[in-house]
């Protein structure tokens, strides 16, 4: 009975904390709707890592590309990071599990030479930056999100520059398809003077920035999309509830659960990074909603919200 109690009134704490939010925040937020219209934007799921291959997550492969490109995805994320001669791979990190012929190797001694004569879990085809450039160019109908996992502003503006470079010298035109994940205002800044992309995303997961300032830069630097993890949403649901008021997207990464999915679209989440190998339009099937529920309905309908 005690254990009961406990469980009941810590509830009634994180839902008086929830609903906290929602009334501070529901009289201070009275901006209208953005009106946001991009293609990309309307895409439900991501394809994490240029999504799974045969149950295999994180690959950042070329098979992983082809695999995920002919069941539907037309939204990628793929990862970054340095080799030791300056040039830019997919690669999730740097630990041996992806390419175990190079465990004695790190980011300061891989080389692009190495980390390319290297199959991706013995198997799978590894790639460049300029390789991902190439598939832009090759099929013209996706765009690409890059996690570059940067925060010195240094290394930053390096990065942003190679891209813009080797971007422009294949075709200018695919970095109108190209979507920085923005880590935090600083990072903005020093990215949108290297090249001022039309398409960008907040992503969180780097992030302990409060909701209220969260708000506050997606307004102020017309964001259209927040990515964050799941927790994000748990945590302070209101979050979600806000940006969509504004006419902002959420997505959260990465969810390879569908019964998740279901329950953080009934807060109020777009879409997810994904690994998982099922088509957009077939995992869009399995977790629409049935009805009209969510947790915001659910309290409105009884005057809370």
């Amino acid at each position: 009975m005690n254990k009961k109690i406990v469980c009941l009134s810590l509830l009634i704490v994180v839902c008086m904390i929830w609903l906290g939010w929602g009334f501070i925040w529901s009289m201070g937020d009275k901006q209208a709707p953005a009106n946001h219209t991009s293609a990309w934007e309307k895409n439900e799921f991501i394809a994490h890592a240029l999504g799974g291959i045969d149950g295999a997550s994180k690959t950042n492969s070329y098979e992983a590309f082809i695999a995920n490109y002919d069941r539907g995805y037309r939204l990628f994320e793929v990862d970054l990071l340095e080799t030791a001669d300056g040039e830019f791979v997919a690669r999730h990190d740097w630990s041996p599990r992806l390419q175990p012929d190079m465990l004695n190797k790190t980011s300061h001694t891989l080389t692009m030479s190495q980390f390319k004569s290297s199959p991706i879990l013995g198997k799978f085809h590894p790639l460049s930056l300029i390789d991902i450039l190439q598939l832009m160019q090759q099929y013209p109908d996706f765009h690409l999100i890059i996690d570059t996992k940067e925060t010195s502003k240094e290394k930053i503006q390096q990065q942003f520059e190679f891209i813009v470079k080797q971007a422009t010298l294949i075709d200018s035109s695919l970095l109108e398809r190209i979507i920085p994940e923005i880590y935090n205002p600083d990072m903005y800044d020093v990215i949108m003077k290297v090249y001022p992309f039309p398409n960008k995303i907040y992503s969180l997961y780097k992030s302990g920035a409060s909701a209220a300032s969260i708000i506050d830069f997606v307004k102020d630097k017309q964001f259209s999309v927040v990515a964050m993890p799941a927790y994000r949403v748990f945590l302070n649901p209101n979050l979600v509830h806000s940006l969509n008021k504004l006419g902002i997207k959420s997505y959260v990464h990465t969810i390879n659960d569908k019964p998740q999915m279901k329950l953080l679209q009934s807060f109020g989440v777009h879409g997810f990074y994904t690994d998982l190998e099922i088509s957009p339009d077939k995992l869009a099937l399995k977790v629409a909603k049935t009805n009209n529920v969510s947790f915001w309905n659910t309290f409105s309908l009884h005057g809370l919200v």
